[in-house]
């Protein structure tokens, strides 16, 4: 019986100013698209509220503020926030 091997693939990056390094993967980038998304809606929501008071709607007053979400950037170091980053793609076959 053979054991059948699978492709995992991350993106592997190198901070240049301090030497750090992390992994993302593409499910990282897929939640961090879908939450651009969800932001780009609220934003819209907001904007819509916005719109609504400067014609004088008093109910809009009650309407809640949609909050946003921070994303964090994947392609900039967590330890000292520099952009100057190496990337390559690593591929791991685990079985």
């Amino acid at each position: 019986m053979s054991k059948q091997t699978r492709k995992i693939q991350e993106t592997k990056c190198t901070c240049v100013a301090c030497g750090n390094v992390w992994f993302y993967g593409k499910e990282e980038v897929a939640e961090q698209t879908a939450q651009q998304i969800e932001n780009l809606g609220n934003a819209l929501s907001n904007c819509g509220k916005t719109m609504m008071c400067c014609s004088g709607c008093l109910p809009a007053i009650f309407i809640p503020e949609k909050q946003m979400t921070e994303l964090a950037d994947l392609d900039q170091c967590d330890r000292c926030g520099s952009k100057a980053v190496k990337k390559e793609i690593v591929v791991h076959h685990v079985e």
